[in-house]
């Protein structure tokens, strides 16, 4: 059973989602959390305080999440970072939609924000070295266009879910990964491939 804090936060990320952070007030939160205003005053002082310990949460489970990059340096390594960065934003949906209140009202969240960014860019360009270096990819055909294919690649992982929901499209694990790996795919060698196709290709019900 969540305790009363817990549940406070559960709640809302869900409102947060469904209406945006600047449309909900304490009153709101805690009828959602079946609490009374000076019960949630007990635990939060006010809505600020609340958006920053959501917020807060969410940094930690993303560090958690790069803190494994290494593990797996190959395509599989790749693999299993898409899946757990779609698990991330699936359960966090509430980002999609406050972007821009975020930077025009917590520029301490925002900045905190853009700095993991920062590092899963790192991530992946540390990623497509590693594998350059042993064959996996091809080499770069002009000076940046690896730097480019991460950008891009990072902006599908930020924005493939919200997109497909705009869309009224299925949001799934498979179909995420199937798009990032697109981003991809055309960058590999001879051998990227064969290792693709056996080693990734299958869960993905991919036919090459």
């Amino acid at each position: 059973m969540l305790s009363t804090k817990a549940k406070i936060i559960e709640e809302s990320e869900r409102l947060f989602f469904e209406q945006g952070i600047a449309g909900i007030r304490l009153q709101n939160i805690a009828d959602a959390a079946g609490i009374s205003v000076g019960n949630l005053a007990y635990h939060f002082k006010n809505k600020e305080a609340i958006v920053e310990t959501v917020y807060e949460n969410l940094f930690s489970e993303l560090t958690n999440i790069l803190s494994q990059y290494m593990v797996f340096p190959d395509l599989s390594g790749f693999d299993k970072q898409f899946s757990a960065l779609y698990k991330f934003y699936d359960a966090k949906g509430f980002t999609f939609n406050n972007w821009w209140h975020i930077e025009r009202s917590f520029p301490d969240i925002q900045k905190e924000w853009l700095s993991l960014n920062n590092k899963v860019l790192l991530q992946l360009k540390k990623r497509i070295d590693y594998n350059l270096n042993n064959g996996i990819f091809k080499p770069e055909p002009y000076k940046g266009a690896y730097e480019a294919l991460c950008q891009n690649l990072l902006l599908s992982i930020n924005t493939w879910i919200p997109h497909q929901l705009l869309r009224r499209k299925p949001s799934t694990e498979y179909l995420y990964k199937k798009a990032l790996w697109a981003v991809l795919y055309p960058a590999f060698t001879q051998k990227g491939e064969e290792l693709f196709a056996v080693n990734i290709a299958p869960a993905l019900h991919l036919d090459l």
